[in-house]
């Protein structure tokens, strides 16, 4: 069992499949009345970067049954805000590399047509 934070209180997972050796789709559900939305804008809750980049981490770590840790963000670009009023539901898709211990992520948070979040980032394992 890995380590998580967020997974079954923040979100939960509703699907989850692997389309090929290193890539997972999962599909995210929101708890809309968790106290971290009350704390980050009351008045218009939006998920918290952090938040995105924990659950992306949380993905992999349970993908991959190991405990990871972020070495490297390369490249994290926050381009929509995730509103659990207006995407209570959305989508991750997280392709993964495993080079020397490393874990080598690219990774968007989703809907639609509408592209919340782009992630590459290194993991190592705990």
């Amino acid at each position: 069992m890995t380590d998580t934070f967020l997974l079954n209180d923040f979100y939960t997972v509703e699907t989850s499949n692997k389309t090929d050796d290193s890539t997972i789709a999962v599909t995210i559900k929101l708890n809309a009345n968790h106290d971290i939305f009350k704390g980050h804008f009351e008045q218009m809750p939006v998920m918290p970067g952090v938040c995105q980049t924990q659950l992306i981490k949380e993905l992999l770590q349970e993908e991959l049954g190991k405990n990871l840790t972020l070495t490297i963000g390369s490249n994290i670009k926050f381009t929509g805000m995730i509103t659990p009023s207006q995407h209570p539901v959305f989508n991750v898709e997280l392709k993964y590399i495993i080079a020397e211990d490393q874990y080598y992520v690219d990774a968007q948070l989703f809907f639609e047509n509408t592209i919340f979040t782009k992630f590459k980032g290194t993991f190592t394992q705990n």
